[in-house]
């Protein structure tokens, strides 16, 4: 059994409030200072501090945290084979590109087995992130950028991003100077989407602008924008995993190639091999 001292400073990591931590253990608020005083004479360290009146942690409270996330997926493993069930349990989460148009094939052959059960959540890279901390996911795949000092990843594959038309647009199969696609309506995803982060990013490398388009119209929903850029009303942006679509095909930008990676990321590196290895089986 873990250490209760442990659980409050877990708890005191996540909340970053001892009032509010104090609430959620069933503490006093003295009660979870001792614990992590306790914490911080044992190990030598100072693991959190004030700023004014903000809490902050130290970069000891978070070498501290990643060791607990650790621990607690293998206890939370070990719990699981102590109830000697024949079933598989796979927990896993998924960034939108990756869980809508990439996996589906390796989701269904897991799923043939009888003895298998898959809980797959696909969401942004923050809500997965914040999945695995509290335990809830076994691993995640995830495009784009994430924190590779806190974490634990494994290359899943490295993807190309490509410019999407309508198989009738002048664009359609060729190279094309980047001020060209500026005369276009663009149909991306709304601010905050990996995808839209993406060309942001690239074409200001450029001088450019999201704004430098003739139109660009915002839609959250990528099955949406696929329908309306077959029906060629713009253009669009994406991995070229999304590109299924007999209406739909793909044009690049003259010396811009755009390759990203999708990652496997993990808490507990024994853990995750082993559930990786199930899934790709």
């Amino acid at each position: 059994m873990f250490d209760r001292r442990m659980y409050t400073f877990h708890t005191l990591y996540r909340e970053m409030n001892y009032r509010k931590t104090a609430e959620i253990l069933n503490m006093t608020q003295p009660g979870v200072t001792q614990h992590i005083q306790f914490l911080e004479a044992e190990y030598g360290v100072k693991l959190f501090q004030y700023e004014g009146k903000i809490l902050s942690r130290t970069t000891d409270a978070e070498l501290l945290e990643q060791y607990i996330q650790r621990v607690l997926a293998e206890e939370r493993e070990l719990k699981r084979k102590f109830q000697h069930s024949n079933d598989y349990l796979l927990r896993i989460g998924a960034t939108k590109t990756i869980g809508e148009f990439v996996i589906n094939s390796m989701a269904e052959r897991f799923m043939r087995v009888p003895s298998n059960r898959l809980e797959l959540i696909i969401d942004n890279t923050e809500a997965l992130l914040t999945s695995m901390d509290t335990g809830n996911l076994d691993f995640a795949l995830i495009e784009g950028r994430f924190d590779k000092s806190k974490y634990g990843f494994r290359l899943f594959r490295k993807e190309r991003f490509v410019g999407i038309c309508a198989v009738s647009h002048r664009f359609a199969g060729k190279k094309v100077q980047l001020e060209e696609i500026f005369a276009e309506t663009v149909i991306i995803r709304e601010k905050g989407s990996g995808t839209r982060e993406i060309i942001e990013q690239v074409i200001l490398q450029y001088g450019f602008d999201i704004k430098c388009f003739n139109r660009v119209m915002t839609i959250s929903d990528f099955p949406a924008i696929q329908r309306f850029v077959a029906d060629n009303i713009g253009i669009t942006f994406a991995y070229q995993s999304v590109v299924e679509n007999d209406k739909l095909a793909t044009f690049e930008i003259e010396n811009m190639e755009i390759i990203r990676e999708f990652n496997y990321v993990y808490c507990n590196e024994r853990i995750a091999a082993e559930k990786i290895k199930r899934f790709e089986e």
